[in-house]
């Protein structure tokens, strides 16, 4: 077992206090939007060991099969998972994730025109694609997935005007009547983007129908950060999600959301792979956004673990990762044999735990905020102690 340190982000996004909070730290009064804990090459989180401080990526790499274990090394080669905890101040883009296959040749073909990996305009950063879930720890708001096309159009017939041509472009049969829809949106003028948020904040206060007025709430919203920008117009057709602390939500390739406020801690697969719809000063390919957007998502998958259960795993219909919250003062005998084997990265939520890996008679007592990075040969992990842990692991 081996404490991680992770890799700070500090988009403009993130808030100054949550992250320093959740740790334990001052802040610098800089924003710190997310810690990174894995082994992406852009941003690996750092172990300590006997030859002294390096990336965990070059880490797993010198012993694979004793970090990854046979069934991991040969299903993926490398950590498969990355972890990050996630503290949005204000709304972070609209976005949408490629599959594997438009990712690899994306990157290739990047790779191919000489486009640097820290290039602005750079859009594939790795060949991965990046299924994800967000766990909240503190009440955390999004935008995730299509709402309902008879809502949909309903949003753009009420508020009319430039967004005329959108609502009968959805009136074409199928996903195609989506995806015109969609390509009408993002191609909207700038004046005609203030048109709409003119009579979106009209609407919000006088509209008789709860839907219409909350949908154009968030549009305000939305422009208070970001005014002029084509996401807030895109938020109409997007469904807005409120996580209670202890709820997820697993987001599909292809499938449009965005973070807008709350604490979290998010796993996914081991890319930096993002397609930009708006709400972002960021580089924007509207074609290969609109080539990776699954235009059938129109649900939001959210669950809860059981009040009673000392452990719950959550686990999205992907092979790379799945997430175990576990209590253990709830289990009987006050400890608690964690799920998983292979690589795993244990994060504690709240209070301290005892963890204990069967390879060794050590026990690390860690706090709130704290990381280990769990190799395959540690064999299975029990942990004890009044806090809340947090284990990603491959299924």
């Amino acid at each position: 077992m081996h404490l991680l340190t992770g890799a700070r982000r500090s988009y403009d996004w993130g808030s100054t206090t949550s992250m320093p909070e959740f740790l334990g730290t001052d802040s610098d009064g800089k924003p710190f939007a997310e810690l990174w804990l894995g082994a992406h090459p852009t941003g690996p989180s750092s172990i300590t060991g006997p030859a002294g401080t390096e990336g965990l990526d070059h880490w797993v790499a010198r012993d694979r099969l004793g970090n990854l274990g046979h069934r991991v090394d040969a299903a993926f080669g490398r950590l498969p998972f990355l972890v990050k905890l996630l503290a949005p101040a204000k709304p972070l883009s609209i976005q949408v994730h490629p599959t594997r296959e438009l990712a690899a040749n994306g990157y290739l073909e990047e790779e191919r025109q000489g486009v640097p990996l820290d290039d602005p305009r750079r859009t594939f950063k790795d060949t991965n694609n990046k299924p994800e879930m967000v766990y909240a720890i503190s009440q955390f708001e999004g935008l995730a997935g299509f709402r309902p096309r008879q809502e949909i159009a309903l949003f753009l017939g009420e508020i009319a005007g430039p967004l005329e041509p959108a609502r009968d472009l959805l009136g074409v049969p199928g996903e195609q009547g989506m995806r015109l829809m969609l390509e009408a949106l993002v191609g909207l003028s700038p004046e005609d983007i203030w048109t709409v948020l003119g009579i979106a904040a009209s609407l919000s206060l006088t509209h008789p129908h709860p839907l219409v007025r909350t949908a154009c709430a968030t549009v305000g919203e939305l422009a208070n950060t970001y005014p002029g920008d084509v996401g807030t117009v895109v938020s109409l057709v997007l469904n807005r999600v409120c996580l209670a602390p202890g709820e997820s939500m697993f987001l599909a390739d292809g499938v449009p959301h965005a973070y807008l406020g709350g604490f979290g801690l998010e796993v996914m697969a081991n890319s930096d792979n993002v397609l930009r719809l708006g709400l972002t000063s960021k580089h924007i390919d509207i074609d290969a956004m609109l080539g990776a957007v699954d235009f059938s998502s129109c649900s939001v998958d959210v669950a809860s673990a059981p009040i009673s259960a000392a452990t719950h795993i959550f686990q999205p219909p992907v092979p790379d990762f799945a997430l175990s919250i576990t209590r253990p003062e709830r289990a009987s005998t006050g400890f608690v044999d964690l799920p998983g084997s292979g690589p795993r990265i244990l994060v504690c939520l709240d209070a301290s735990v005892r963890v204990k890996a069967q390879a060794s008679a050590d026990i690390m007592a860690i706090t709130r905020g704290q990381s280990l990075f769990i190799p395959d040969n540690q064999g299975g992990i029990r942990v004890s102690g009044p806090g809340t842990i947090a284990l990603a692991f491959v299924p």
